[in-house]
């Protein structure tokens, strides 16, 4: 059995064979010995914890294999020697855009967009949560198309843009190769606290306690909402003989059916009911969860429930128009 070692990288702690210990030792030795600004050893020495914590998981030993692979990413002393660009600006990476789900607060829309396009995040945070409130409240547009539009665009940007998961992916994102050259131009054009530029890219804290009031006051709205809605739904099913209005509900069914024949074949079929219930629902259950995941600040588990209920509410709306329009059409043949 290999003997073992504590270390710590970047501020992270590590169990890695002897081997492996000696290596990353003597790499970062040497990149501090290339790089005469400690700030950028420091960066450098933070984006080998974080491909480490990828590659290392929680209570694993690392071996030196791992290590050499990641020394090969970041690039050593004499290769960065050799490939020295003649042009003091290289052409930077391609950018790719991903959701920043790292430091997201729902989904890693925001996060992912101000960290491509280089601004805060908490501002398109802002602009999101005030228009969505504006919605609602019917400030913005009477026909409540805003209050409708704002949080589909979210949703719609969640399902189409991709999370990013690893390391080479967050650097894609902000336009980074990830090499221990390229944390060097970082951060001699200026970019500040390398530990933060990895993982919090955007993140004004001058901006945090405004969000918070803002997603407090969207997460009690949507919860208002939301039990309104369930509540009305639950009220309209099984409240009627409640509330002394069960003759005046058969009095127009009856007249319904009377002048639509067609509607109580309709309104008859089992599962046109249940897809009715789950368009109806699901819009609300998907509000309650996402105010209790902005109110409590609670992370969004890896199947991402918002996102599968947004998925059935379509599935259903898309199965229940179809089946509504085979039964009208089949009680129209049968007349």
């Amino acid at each position: 059995m290999k003997k073992t070692e504590n270390v710590s990288i970047g501020g992270f702690a590590f169990i890695l064979e002897a081997d492996a210990a000696a290596a990353a030792d003597a790499y970062l030795k040497d990149i501090a010995a290339f790089y005469t600004n400690q700030e950028i050893s420091d960066g450098i020495e933070e984006r080998m914890a974080e491909l480490l914590r990828e590659r290392i998981p929680t209570g694993g030993v690392g071996n030196k294999a791992i290590i050499d692979s990641v020394i090969e990413i970041l690039g050593r002393p004499e290769r960065i020697a050799e490939d020295q660009p003649d042009s003091p600006d290289p052409e930077k990476p391609a950018k790719k855009l991903y959701r920043d789900v790292d430091n997201a607060r729902l989904a890693g829309v925001c996060s992912g967009l101000g960290a491509y396009f280089k601004f805060d995040p908490v501002i398109l945070r802002v602009i999101f949560a005030v228009l969505t409130i504006a919605g609602f409240a019917g400030f913005a547009d009477k026909s409540g198309v805003i209050s409708f539009s704002i949080p589909l665009v979210y949703i719609i940007l969640w399902i189409c843009i991709p999370a990013a998961r690893t390391a080479q992916q967050r650097w894609a994102l902000r336009g980074e190769d990830g090499s221990a050259e390229g944390v060097r131009r970082s951060i001699e054009k200026g970019a500040s606290d390398m530990g933060n530029a990895l993982r919090q890219v955007g993140n004004s804290t001058a901006w945090a306690p405004i969000w918070r009031v803002l997603e407090v006051i969207m997460g009690i709205l949507l919860l208002i909402i939301s039990v309104s809605g369930l509540f009305a739904g639950a009220l309209a099913i099984f409240g009627w003989q409640w509330l002394g209005l069960g003759t005046v509900l058969t009095d127009a069914i009856t007249d319904l059916t009377i002048e639509f024949p067609e509607a109580s074949v309709v309104a008859n079929t089992f599962w046109v009911q249940i897809l009715a219930a789950a368009v109806y629902f699901l819009p609300f259950i998907g509000m309650l969860y996402s105010s209790i995941m902005m109110l409590f600040r609670i992370k969004s588990p890896s199947w991402k429930p918002g996102l599968v209920i947004f998925i059935l509410w379509l599935i259903s709306v898309v199965a229940f128009g179809i089946l509504t329009g085979a039964c009208l059409f089949s009680a129209a043949t049968a007349c």
